[in-house]
């Protein structure tokens, strides 16, 4: 006999684990499924924007990101072909800082908060299959044991929440295609300045093509994670593959200084996502997408656990609603997808426009020159980068846009 809940979601990263543990405070049944056991490692950056430590203390975990372990940044360092930025992290609502830590951990945590308030955890299962009524609403999902070449699972919900990344659970027409790819490695020993910054690498390698960009983020133990990635545009007008502009990004001198003395713990891996919010379908009858199977990336700097742990919070609120009237209708449901979008749009669409317009980001080295000296421009560049501020903002330093008109002109 299938079981029945009020909200199934698909997935126990960042943003189904928000969903279900929002969804759970506020009274409902909550099934969560994930075909991996916890904990499990995530490819990924492992940086928490600002805004994301203030999803994460939401959740009850203010105290837990204090750990001495963990990374706490304060400020940006960005190096480029020709300027070298340094800025600490714009004042805002979330706080003057934020923190490196392993997604490892962080999933983990957030995944014990989710059952902590009620949600059932299912790991091992992985969802095949949305099943739908023959008038098309939502009654549930199919699922199998991994390993296991027993009879499927049904569990009956009358909404589903799709948290499973670049997974194809939605189906067609629900998600974008992936547009980036970023590799990365941890070391111990690295030796360079600054840990309470986060480091970004514009080099002329990965910027030629396309955009990319490296980096080194420290945690609080020694570590570092080290990492690049690039635009599948990069890749493909390059003819090279991210192992290639990876490998080339350790051999920059100012990297190689600093990994002279470091140890690589466990191999390099590789992952592929989808930046910007633009392209991917967030609701339809009985069913929401959050996190990075909704495309909530940062275009810019490719961050989006905090933007996945918010929108399960944003999907969680309807789902209440939805129950609450018992309608489960796309028109209900859109509710969701306007708020996120009202919420995010100015940042991941201006964002998304530079990134696409600008045909290299070697083409803004005038702009990362100007901001080296005005610093109202360098915060906004900043403020860009961390999503908490649109990127048309720069307009407001016509100062900055005119010294890097000049330079650009020189050159």
């Amino acid at each position: 006999m299938p079981e029945r809940w009020d909200l199934i979601v698909v997935g126990a990263g960042p943003g189904g684990s928000s969903t279900a543990y929002h969804a759970a405070r506020a009274g409902l049944n909550v099934l969560l499924l994930d075909r991996q056991e916890f904990p499990r490692d995530k490819t990924c950056g492992d940086g928490l924007m600002p805004h994301a430590t203030g999803e994460i203390s939401l959740m009850g975990l203010g105290e837990w990101l204090e750990e001495p372990e963990h990374g706490k940044f304060s400020g940006f360092s960005i190096y480029t072909q020709t300027a070298s930025l340094r800025q600490k992290v714009p004042p805002t609502f979330h706080g003057p800082h934020g923190y490196v830590v392993p997604r490892e951990e962080t999933d983990a945590r957030l995944v014990g908060r989710a059952k902590m308030v009620g949600a059932e955890l299912r790991t091992g299962v992985r969802a095949t299959e949305l099943l739908r009524s023959p008038a098309g609403s939502v009654t549930g999902v199919e699922a199998v044991v991994v390993g296991d070449g027993g009879e499927p699972l049904r569990f009956e919900a009358p909404l589903v929440v799709a948290a499973d990344g670049i997974g194809g659970f939605a189906g067609e027409g629900i998600k974008a295609h992936q547009n980036s790819v970023a590799r990365r490695q941890y070391f111990k020993g690295v030796s360079g300045p600054n840990t309470e910054d986060l480091h970004v690498f514009i080099t002329k390698d990965m910027n030629e093509h396309g955009a990319g960009y490296g980096w080194v983020f420290y945690f609080g133990d020694g570590r570092a994670n080290v990492g690049a990635g690039v635009s599948t545009k990069t890749l493909a007008r390059s003819g090279r593959n991210l192992k290639d502009f990876y490998e080339r990004f350790l051999e920059e001198p100012e990297l190689s200084e600093w990994l002279a003395d470091a140890e690589p713990e466990g191999p390099a891996k590789s992952w592929s996502l989808k930046m910007g919010m633009w392209g991917a379908k967030r609701h339809a009858q009985g069913l929401m997408t959050v996190g990075d199977a909704a495309s909530m990336i940062h275009p810019i700097s490719g961050e989006g656990v905090g933007y996945a742990i918010e929108s399960g919070r944003l999907a969680a609120s309807w789902a209440y609603e939805a129950r609450s009237r018992n309608d489960y209708s796309a028109s209900v449901l859109k509710g969701y997808a306007t708020q996120l979008r009202q919420k995010r749009a100015k940042e991941h669409l201006s964002g998304y426009a530079l990134t696409n317009l600008v045909p290299n980001l070697h083409a803004m080295e005038p702009l990362f020159a100007a901001c080296e000296k005005d610093p109202k421009a360098r915060r906004a560049l900043v403020e860009a980068f961390t999503g908490d501020a649109p990127a048309y903002t720069l307009l407001k330093h016509p100062r900055m846009l005119a010294d890097a008109v000049r330079t650009a002109v020189r050159s």
